[in-house]
């Protein structure tokens, strides 16, 4: 089949215009595949997610209104840190399984010559699998290093509070100074055929060797990611006010505490947890093109795939 646009060609140095150009391009001609898997994959988490989130909320504001009115419930509290535990199990689910399903389809799309063209999902079905349990050793991984920072954190504040005029500012500078490098190793551990240790080294190497661009990139599809996750938010946002405001006065007993209007929170809720997903995939596009910039600034593969490519002429 023809195609009206070249294929886009991944390892290549760009500058940032034309990594958000080439993000954009991707984005343009492969909306139809990443919408239609994502709501194959995503939107099943969602539907659980919109549920947990919702009677989290519920919860938290229950408990304001005993703390307020005098009066508690250990039922309360415990359905407070169940559904925030369900809530949490959904996202990071949720966020392993988009990461892998974008990087997955980036894979394929170069690999086919059709690219994504009538692509189902049994054709990608195993790869997806391989890499959905790589970024699940990923996330385990960053949540270690969490647990340790906090501990690590909290003894120093235990040992003195004093400690904090330093820590603090010392301990936000590190984790701005890590994150950069350490969102480069997703795109890189799932694109190369490394283990764990070996790409994590390669992930700080090149990460430090351009921060600053990780970082302009970070920011600029960050940015435009809340935005359209702000956008899918606010509906369900301003409903959820609303019924805080009802809740915590001690008047939660009409039309916020019917049957519909839970029910139309629960549907926003779907579209906030969807939205927030579609939003994720900008940054992890982007992120991968920028890894594909900075390998082939460091390792020059398009030079070398053409050098072996006349070697068989």
């Amino acid at each position: 089949m023809q195609f009206p646009n070249p294929k886009i060609k991944f390892y290549k140095i760009r500058t940032f215009g034309e990594k958000f150009n080439a993000t954009f391009d991707f984005l343009r001609e492969t909306w139809k595949p990443l919408l239609k898997f994502s709501l194959y994959l995503i939107l099943p988490i969602c539907l659980i997610q919109a549920f947990a989130m919702n009677a989290y909320m519920g919860a938290a504001f229950s408990l304001g209104a005993n703390d307020m009115y005098g009066g508690g419930s250990m039922a309360i509290f415990s359905s407070f840190l169940m559904n925030y535990g369900v809530l949490m199990i959904c996202i990071l689910g949720g966020s392993c399984l988009l990461s892998s399903m974008v990087y997955t389809l980036m894979q394929e799309y170069e690999r086919r010559e059709n690219r994504l063209l009538d692509i189902t999902l049994t054709d990608f079905k195993d790869a997806l699998l391989h890499n959905l349990g790589k970024m699940v050793k990923a996330v385990l991984f960053f949540i270690g290093v969490s647990i340790l920072y906090v501990v690590i954190f909290g003894l120093l504040v235990a040992l003195s509070p004093w400690t904090l005029l330093i820590t603090a500012p010392v301990s936000f500078i590190g984790f701005i100074v890590i994150s950069m490098p350490l969102s480069l190793f997703t795109p890189l551990y799932i694109f190369e055929d490394q283990p764990f240790s070996v790409a994590l080294k390669r992930a700080f190497k090149y990460g430090f060797s351009v921060w600053g661009e990780i970082f302009v990139v970070v920011l600029a599809f960050g940015l435009l990611g809340s935005i359209i996750s702000t956008v899918t938010m606010m509906p369900w946002y301003i409903m959820i006010i609303i019924k805080s405001v009802f809740t915590l006065s001690g008047e939660d007993a009409g039309i916020t505490a019917s049957w519909g209007y839970e029910f139309i929170m629960y549907l926003l809720g779907i579209v906030q947890s969807y939205g927030t997903y579609l939003s994720a995939i900008i940054s992890a596009v982007g992120l991968a093109f920028q890894y594909f910039h900075v390998r082939e600034k460091k390792e020059g593969l398009s030079v070398n795939e053409s050098i072996a490519n006349f070697d068989q002429l």
